[in-house]
């Protein structure tokens, strides 16, 4: 397998998170939310900002997520920890609109090579899938068990 740089692996889960988002939204929603979330974690991440969000909905040929190349130079945990609080905070904004199974939707489009590589990254997407189902069935349990008193 290839070496995949830290510029390839964050634009190909970014796109990927503005397609499952926009579908789950709408285009201009899910750009927006994006946008905002980089520029919120540039403070805790700097790196973050070599990541431009472009929204491409009247631009054609336009790429809808710009990462300058020095990007790579940055260390892969961070860059893992920063795709994770990326991944959960998009999913925490998009609320019940992302569905139950965002992380699984994402984990299925982004492929084999790129699962690999943000799992070498610290970033277990079945086990963030696995971690919101367990805080789901909390919530409903605690619901009856509340409904019952």
């Amino acid at each position: 397998m290839p070496e995949i740089e830290n510029s390839d692996v964050i634009k190909n889960v970014l796109k990927i998170l503005i397609n499952i988002s926009s579908r789950k939204t709408s285009k201009g929603y899910a750009f927006n939310t994006i946008d905002n979330i980089i520029k919120e974690l540039k403070d805790k991440y700097d790196f973050l900002k070599f990541v431009k969000i472009n929204d491409t909905r009247f631009i054609e040929n336009e790429e809808p997520v710009s990462i300058m190349s020095n990007i790579n130079t940055v260390n892969y945990l961070s860059m893992g920890n920063a795709l994770n609080d990326i991944i959960n905070t998009i999913h925490y904004s998009l609320g019940e609109q992302a569905g139950h199974f965002f992380i699984k939707e994402l984990q299925r489009n982004i492929g084999g090579d790129y699962n690999s590589v943000i799992k070498e990254m610290g970033v277990d997407l079945g086990l963030m899938q696995l971690e919101k189902e367990v805080r789901d069935l909390d919530r409903v349990i605690t619901h009856k068990k509340e409904s019952n008193e």
